[in-house]
């Protein structure tokens, strides 16, 4: 500013003045906008800045409490599904848990039926018995909500903490559920973690203190004005930061978190060398006004442009954040078409049908030849045995039970073949009335299951029609009847698999529906769902061909028997053979079978026929003799001379009582009639033994001693009957 000349005339000195005063008191009222404007601007940025620190650090306890509630709800679900653990595997377990999670300083298994659980480590007992009190009320809230429960804080002896330090309990309930269900059965126990605050709180106070700030951290339903943890040196500073907030210094910032349903306040306190490097004095402030306005001015669209930069960096963070979702989104459609699901949504007011690609991918056709909506596409496609089915389905949804429902049905591919598909549905949304207006599913390609179903089907009437054939033909393939008839005996095994297994498939199914339609689909629930899927097909599978292959072995017996057919083949190895077979159904249970038969021994006879004879023994004992036990043996030996072969089928089971060793042969008769037993297993061995292989049977047992069956077979069976070649 340029002051105007004192030698200029009087005339002019008043308006000069005028002027001066003029300027001056313009500059004053510019100077004073610009001031305020820089207080507001740099209050803003203050703000700002506390926000985003005040962001960090809440979001760094919040991660480290998190991760620690979901560390001690993985624990509850490990000891749910393995509630007979042994201390080793806890201990082993725990230690892993603690490694991973520093904020768990010790874990125990509070099992309800046992006077002590497992605690780990075994010397930080005393937490147990000194929370108590806090404990058990815990414990109460967590049994009725279901979900992990934080305690109080109490003074506690940790590993990382010298001294007594605050410390709480989480505790989450442990249940036993059904297996078929998934529902809960029964509470056995909690699984309780003594957190450490201080290490808790250690990452947020390391936030806080990068930008100059002390952290306080206060439970809200706890009385007393204690804090849990506190970053500050000195004494001094802890009054004014009482429970109630009365005193709260104004340059505090405050926050709340959620910490196992308990109300945590976050107090972030501005160190004193933080609050010192505050804004000019009012003294520096008359300096300031003589300074050009321009200057003013350009201090301003400074520090203006470097918060549009700011926040220009905001936005780009923001967009990047947006990318890195759709990013994941894409990678999670394409885990889910890897899976083999296909998903659709109907919308029954616009009849508009929407499918995943992988719908696609099943049907062959593309998307551009379908279109958007693929509704007048898919009911061609149906098989017209299916389609009044499923449009009865649709129809009857209003008066459906519940918002779930599932239908099979037959679907042409482009290249011809029809598939069988099974569709999981859900009712996503209904209007004012309760009708359903959309329905979402998932489809599932069950085309081998059903493939094997229509061979078990085929092979069971075939075996019914060629029983009934012989019945009339002649009593003399009497024994035809009752190997046909051991079918259903030896397909109990894989058939009850099978249908084990697809209900769980079923199960897994709706429940991988629920967390998708839900919105709460993870990476590793549709992984371990994939696994699931995938591992359970193969059982479904293993178990049809298995029970294939049982209605094919039989009908080979049958036409062997029939026909004279024999081969020469090595005893050991039919026997073992057969024990191979019998493996997955008697792997179950913790019995055991042996086998001593030398090599070499060759017979010239009817395999077929030896082999349902050792499967009736060794099923006879597992459902007969070994009732009740935990651990019982059968033991088969063979010998042989120059012409016989002599089987001994020894097991150390309960033995059989005289009165029933009398009329173990009779058919139809058996001691678990109406509990699984049929009365034909020892009936087919012993016309097995003597009208097929020529041999004798003899069977020596008392009650506790076990039972010996000793079978003599010519190592060269007998040529059949004239009458049962005419036949």
């Amino acid at each position: 500013m340029i002051l105007p000349s004192l030698s200029l005339p009087a005339k002019r000195l008043a308006a000069d003045l005028m002027v001066v005063l003029g300027v001056v008191a313009a500059g004053l009222l510019s100077t004073a906008a610009v001031y305020s404007n820089l207080r507001e601007a740099e209050a803003l940025r203050i703000y700002e800045q506390r926000s985003a620190l005040a962001e960090t650090v809440l979001g760094a306890l919040d991660h480290d409490s998190t991760s620690t509630i979901e560390a001690v709800r993985g624990a509850a679900l490990m000891a749910e599904m393995q509630p007979a653990m042994t201390r080793a595997q806890f201990d082993l377990y725990a230690n892993r848990l603690k490694m991973a999670h520093p904020t768990v300083a010790a874990l125990e298994w509070q099992k309800m039926e046992a006077s002590e659980g497992f605690v780990f480590p075994t010397n930080l007992k005393e937490w147990t018995h000194q929370a108590r009190p806090l404990l058990d009320e815990a414990q109460k809230d967590a049994r009725v909500v279901g979900t992990p429960i934080a305690t109080g804080a109490f003074a506690a002896v940790t590993p990382l903490a010298e001294g007594a330090k605050p410390a709480v309990i989480i505790t989450v309930p442990v249940y036993q559920r059904n297996a078929d269900t998934d529902s809960i059965s029964r509470h056995i126990g909690f699984i309780n973690a003594l957190v450490d605050v201080g290490t808790l709180a250690r990452n947020a106070a390391y936030q806080a203190e990068a930008a100059g700030n002390e952290l306080i951290v206060r439970d809200r339903e706890t009385e007393g004005d204690a804090p849990l943890f506190t970053s500050m040196g000195a004494a001094a500073h802890t009054p004014g930061h009482d429970k109630d907030g009365a005193h709260r210094e104004s340059a505090d910032y405050a926050l709340e978190l959620n910490f196992g349903s308990r109300n945590w306040e976050l107090l972030l306190h501005p160190k004193p060398e933080l609050l010192s490097s505050g804004w000019v004095h009012q003294a520096t402030f008359a300096l300031v006004l003589g300074l050009l306005v321009t200057a003013l001015l350009t201090i301003l669209l400074t520090r203006s442009q470097i918060n549009r930069r700011r926040s220009e960096t905001a936005i780009a963070h923001e967009q990047a954040l947006r990318d890195e979702l759709l990013a994941e989104q894409y990678r999670l459609k394409e885990v889910v078409e890897s899976t083999g699901v296909a998903i659709w949504e109907y919308d029954l007011v616009h009849r508009f049908l929407s499918v995943s690609e992988r719908w696609h991918v099943v049907s062959g056709y593309s998307r551009e030849e379908l279109g958007d909506n693929v509704l007048a596409s898919w009911l061609s496609m149906v098989h017209p045995e299916d389609q009044p089915r499923i449009s009865a389905t649709f129809a009857n949804l209003a008066n459906h039970q519940g918002d779930r429902f599932e239908y099979e049905y037959r679907m042409r591919r482009k290249d011809g073949p029809w598939m069988w598909v099974r569709a999981l549905a859900h009712i996503v949304t209904r209007d004012a009335n309760g009708r359903p207006v959309k329905v979402a599913g998932i489809n599932l390609e069950i085309t081998q299951q059903k493939e094997a179903e229509i061979r078990i089907h085929a092979l069971n009437a075939s075996l019914e029609a060629q029983m009934q054939e012989a019945m009339a033909r002649s009593e003399a393939r009497a024994t035809l009847g009752t190997l046909i008839a051991s079918v259903s005996h030896e397909m109990a095994t894989p058939m009850g698999n099978s249908m084990m297994t697809a209900s769980t498939l079923v199960a897994q199914a709706n429940q991988f529906e629920q967390h998708m339609v839900a919105g709460t689909l993870r990476r590793s629930e549709l992984a371990q769902f994939v696994g699931q899927v995938q591992s359970g097909n193969e059982l479904l599978l293993r178990n049809l061909e298995r029970a294939v292959e049982l209605l094919k072995n039989f009908r080979q017996v049958a036409a062997d028997q029939a026909s004279e057919q024999r081969r020469t083949f090595d005893l050991q190895q039919g026997l073992r053979e057969i024990l191979d077979t019998l493996a997955p159904s008697l792997k179950r249970q913790s019995h055991r079978v042996m086998l001593d038969a030398p090599e070499g021994i060759l017979m010239d006879s009817y395999p077929g026929p030896l082999g349902q004879v050792l499967i009736n023994l060794i099923n006879n004992a597992y459902l007969h003799a070994f009732d009740g036990m935990e651990s019982g043996e059968v033991h088969i030996r063979a010998t042989a001379d120059e012409t016989h072969v002599t089987l001994v089928c020894t097991d150390n089971g309960r033995g059989i009582p005289p009165d029933t060793l009398k009329k173990m042969f009779q058919p139809f008769f058996s001691t678990r009639i109406g509990r699984g037993g049929t009365g034909l297993g020892m009936s087919i061995v012993e016309n097995l033994v003597k009208a097929t292989l020529g041999g004798t049977l003899e069977v020596q047992s008392a009650v506790g001693q076990g039972t010996t069956v000793t079978i003599t077979l010519p190592r060269s069976a007998p040529e059949p009957r004239q009458e049962e070649e005419g036949a």
